[in-house]
């Protein structure tokens, strides 16, 4: 992946349950020349950042063996405006999982209120050929393996 859209890991249940932040800052490659007159986040890139996050549960829960691929999205809601100087809490749970795939659930918070969720999440998974590369990715981003 080429741009990493969360900061963090704040707590981790491996298979189970992530958080993380996102500070959105007017230095996000994002920002750059979009909106010139009024910086605002783009919401597709709110709902990457919840996926890329809660995928880790998943590659977790499958001892970093396996990658995912985004399948079906459902029950989705985005932020029409997010400003610098934000900072988004991403909760993602996983809802079940199996050895062709993983079902999940995201949302964001901003100061205690839902900006943004994903009802349902469907991932693919394919074999990762290095899981101990996957699984010092992760320590690196914050997570714990």
């Amino acid at each position: 992946m080429r741009f990493l859209l969360f900061d963090r890991v704040t707590h981790f249940e491996p298979g189970r349950r992530i958080e993380g932040v996102k500070c959105i800052t007017l230095a996000d490659e994002a920002l750059k020349e979009h909106f010139p007159r009024r910086a605002l986040y783009p919401a597709s890139l709110v709902l990457e950042s919840m996926l890329q996050l809660t995928a880790w549960t998943a590659i977790a829960g499958h001892n970093y063996g396996v990658s995912l691929v985004l399948s079906v999205l459902e029950d989705v809601a985005l932020p029409a405006d997010l400003a610098p100087g934000t900072t988004l809490k991403i909760v993602g749970e996983l809802r079940g999982t199996n050895p062709k795939g993983s079902m999940a659930s995201a949302y964001c918070e901003v100061d205690g209120v839902r900006v943004a969720s994903a009802g349902r999440i469907l991932y693919a998974h394919v074999p990762a050929p290095e899981p101990d590369v996957m699984r010092e990715r992760f320590r690196y981003y914050g997570g714990t393996p």
